[in-house]
């Protein structure tokens, strides 16, 4: 299942209000979001890059029942509008739901044109009856979480979607300061957490378990496609650690060297696309349909480095049931990406209207025979000024 389309608010109505929007359409605001399976979503400085991923994050979080709307509020995010579409093969779902201060006053659930949940009128659909009948929850408590797989197996959808979906926060670690104490507390039958990257490399055992050298192989080659040249990857004990602890963590054997590198010796740039493909792969295998957040990808890497990370990553994730929604404001990255998987971020005063292929299709198609740069159309506003 994918994210199709999205309107969010925060906060809506107040002074602090701020909203997620697609273009104005004949002067109307309140535009659908649009999203594809591959998304570049671009933008200068505070236009709302990382809080849209933040946004989509916590949605996932409060539907997998990873957050409490409860610790959202005391985040300083519990009043907040969200307007799902997700596509699951020829299945359209729709969700929504509506919470201030933490309470939730509205939520709906729609599946190809029937309601399954209307919290409003406190009714939920009942597959052993087949009819609606009469619910109450906590206005605390999302009705979706109330996970009965015989009665309300419709809820799974948006469940597996919120567990599966994935953020790397490419500025950040992505688990280079993590390590495990022991590698057969790793079981096979356990979940991996993806969410955050930081479990890379209980995701490197496992899937070097699971399919052994098919999955070695494939990051090895990956990582040779981005100008790291490995010959081979381990789980080992870290180097250099005191006598007192024990560490397992991700260890290379690069080919111009003749001693292995562990993930403490890597330059944080290396680790960061490592750390990306090897979960990238173990989701790829694993025939997770996951969606998978990269905010800022290719911080840290040089432009070849940047260019070639996002070229694979597209082209690994063509035709796999894996969405990934990308963001940066590096003009190399733009610079290597195709205008059509970008979605342009145009910020007025509380609202970011974003501008993609789907809802200014003619600016997008215009822009080719210019000669400029793909930076150039976000530098120029020529998305805007065209139309």
């Amino acid at each position: 299942m994918i994210l199709k389309a999205l309107k969010f608010s925060r906060f809506k109505g107040e002074t602090k209000e701020w909203s997620i929007e697609g273009k104005p359409k004949d002067g109307e605001q309140e535009q659908w979001l649009t999203f594809d399976n591959i998304n570049l979503i671009v933008g200068i400085n505070a236009s709302g890059k990382s809080k849209t991923i933040d946004a989509i994050r916590h949605i996932a979080d409060l539907l997998s029942s990873d957050i409490k709307l409860s610790n959202l509020n005391i985040l300083g995010y519990g009043s907040s509008e969200y307007d799902l579409e997700f596509m699951d093969n020829e299945s359209s779902l729709s969700y929504y739901i509506k919470y201030i201060n933490g309470k939730i006053i509205e939520e709906t659930l729609t599946i190809n044109g029937h309601q399954k949940l209307n919290r409003s009128r406190g009714k939920l659909w009942y597959e052993g009856e087949n009819k609606e009948l009469d619910f109450q929850t906590d206005p605390d408590i999302l009705a979706v979480t109330k996970r009965d797989q015989k009665q309300h197996s419709f809820f799974e959808k948006l469940y597996s979607w919120g567990k599966n979906l994935s953020l790397y926060r490419f500025g950040t670690q992505l688990g280079k300061n993590a390590y495990l104490r022991d590698l057969n507390l790793i079981n096979d039958d356990e979940e991996i957490d993806l969410k955050d990257g930081d479990e890379v490399t209980g995701a490197f055992v496992k899937g070097e378990r699971q399919f052994s050298k098919i999955f070695t192989d494939a990051i090895i080659k990956d990582m040779r496609s981005i100008s790291y040249f490995l010959e081979k990857i381990d789980a080992l004990p870290l180097k250099n650690l005191p006598a007192s602890i024990n560490g397992y963590g991700l260890n290379v054997k690069e080919c111009d060297l003749d001693d292995t590198t562990d993930q403490r010796e890597m330059s944080q740039g290396m680790f960061r696309a490592f750390s990306l493909l090897i979960q990238l792969n173990y989701s790829l295998l694993n025939k997770i349909p996951t969606c998978i957040l990269i905010d800022d990808i290719g911080e840290g890497l040089d432009y070849d480095r940047s260019r070639k990370l996002i070229e694979l990553v597209i082209q690994k994730i063509s035709n796999s049931s894996i969405q990934v929604i990308m963001t940066t404001n590096d003009k190399f990255v733009m610079n290597a990406v195709p205008l059509e998987y970008w979605s342009v971020i145009k910020r007025v005063k509380n609202k970011s209207f974003f501008y993609n292929y789907k809802n200014s299709r003619e600016s997008f198609d215009e822009f080719k025979y210019t000669g400029m740069s793909n930076f150039d159309f976000l530098t120029s506003e020529y998305y805007i000024t065209s139309t």
